[in-house]
C-alpha cells in the first residue's frame, strides 16, 4: 500500500505508515520504499556526515559515490537512494519498527540539506497565525514544550524537523509530539487513542487540531530548563550571538560537506537578521502552569 503525506513543503510517497499530514497523490518529491530484510554490504564513498556514540562506534554515517547515496544505521537499516534522496529503499536489518521514526525524522533532515534546505532541529506550534519554534539539542524540552502548548490551545506545526524557506514560512512536518518518559504526564492527560508508544521507547501524542499550511515565522526560543525559577525570564539576542546559539543545534550532527555547510550558515544567518532569537529560562514541568506557558507566548510574540 502506497501513502500519501504533505510534509516540509513536500510531497512524499511511501510503502511505510509515517507520522505525517496526509496529502493528496502527485509528482512525488521524495519516494520511500521498504525493501527486504538484508544483511549490511560494505559502503563506500565520500562521508558526507557521521556521528559516533561515546563508545567510538558509529551511531549513523551518510556516504555518497557514483552509484548514490546511503544513510546507515549500523545493525538498525540502511536508506540507499539517488545522489538527492529523492528514491529511497528502506532496508531493515534488525528492528522494523524504528525504520519509521528514522525516516520521518533524519532521513526527511537529510533529504532537505541535500536540496539545501535551511533545517533547524526544534519543534514549533501556531499562535494567532504566526510559528513559534522552539531551538535545541535532544533532551531540551523542544517537543514537550511543543506539547504543552498544544494543551494552552496552540496547533503542532512540526516537531523535531522544522524547514524554513527564504521567505521565512515554515512548513508543516508532522502529526505527533515524540516525549520523553519523564513527560508522561502530558501524554496521560490526553485521550487514550492520541497517545501510542514508539519503537525508541518514547510516548508519540497526537494533538487534537495541525496546521495544515506555511506559517510566518515569529520566534525562535533556546529553552532552558529550571527546577528552581519561578517564573518565565527571556532575553534576546543580538544577531551574531543569536547566530552562534543556533549554530550548536544541527538536525544533521557531525555533518561534513563543506558547501552545504556553507549555504547552511548563510542561510542561517539570514534568519537571524530577522527574526528575533530568544533563550528563555522556563518553570520546568510537567506540569506546566498554564501563566507559565502563556506567560513564554507573550513575551516572545510582543517583541515580533
Amino acid at each position: 500500500m502506497t501513502h500519501w503525506y504533505r510534509a516540509h513543503g513536500l510531497i512524499i510517497s511511501s510503502t511505510l505508515e509515517l507520522p505525517l499530514p496526509a496529502g493528496a497523490p502527485g509528482c512525488a518529491d521524495l519516494v520511500l520504499r521498504r525493501g527486504d530484510v538484508r544483511p549490511m554490504a560494505e559502503a563506500s564513498g565520500e562521508v558526507l556526515a557521521e556521528l559516533r556514540n561515546a563508545d567510538g562506534k558509529v551511531f549513523y554515517r551518510l556516504t555518497r559515490d557514483e552509484s548514490g547515496t546511503l544513510l546507515r544505521y549500523p545493525g538498525i537499516c540502511d536508506f540507499a537512494g539517488n545522489h538527492d534522496m529523492s528514491e529511497v529503499m528502506a532496508y531493515p536489518v534488525s528492528d522494523p519498527e524504528l525504520v519509521p521514526v528514522l525516516a520521518a525524522g533524519a532521513l526527511l533532515a537529510v533529504h532537505l540539506m541535500l536540496r539545501d534546505c535551511l533545517v533547524l532541529h526544534a519543534s514549533a506550534v501556531r499562535v494567532d497565525g504566526w510559528a513559534v519554534a522552539f531551538v535545541g539539542a535532544s533532551g531540551m524540552g523542544k517537543s514537550t514544550l511543543a506539547a504543552a502548548m498544544c494543551g494552552v490551545g496552540c496547533d503542532l506545526v512540526a516537531d523535531d524537523v522544522l524547514r524554513v524557506d527564504e521567505d521565512l514560512l515554515v512548513y508543516p512536518g508532522s502529526t505527533e509530539t515524540r516525549l520523553r518518559m519523564a513527560a508522561r504526564e502530558l501524554a496521560d492527560a490526553a485521550p487514550p487513542d492520541a497517545v501510542r508508544p514508539t519503537a525508541d521507547g518514547r510516548l508519540a501524542l497526537r494533538p487534537r487540531t495541525q496546521v495544515r499550511k506555511p506559517l510566518p515565522l515569529a520566534a525562535l526560543v533556546v529553552p532552558m530548563p529550571s527546577r528552581t525559577a519561578d517564573d518565565v525570564s527571556v532575553r534576546r539576542l543580538a544577531p551574531g550571538r543569536a547566530l552562534l546559539r543556533l549554530c550548536q543545534f544541527p538536525r544533521v550532527l557531525g555533518w561534513r560537506e563543506s558547501e552545504s555547510l556553507g549555504r547552511g550558515f548563510q542561510a542561517l544567518g539570514a534568519l537571524v537578521e530577522s527574526v528575533p532569537v530568544f533563550e528563555a529560562t522556563v518553570p520546568w514541568g510537567p506540569p506546566f502552569r498554564a501563566d507559565v506557558l502563556l506567560g513564554l507566548l507573550d513575551a516572545v510574540t510582543a517583541q515580533r
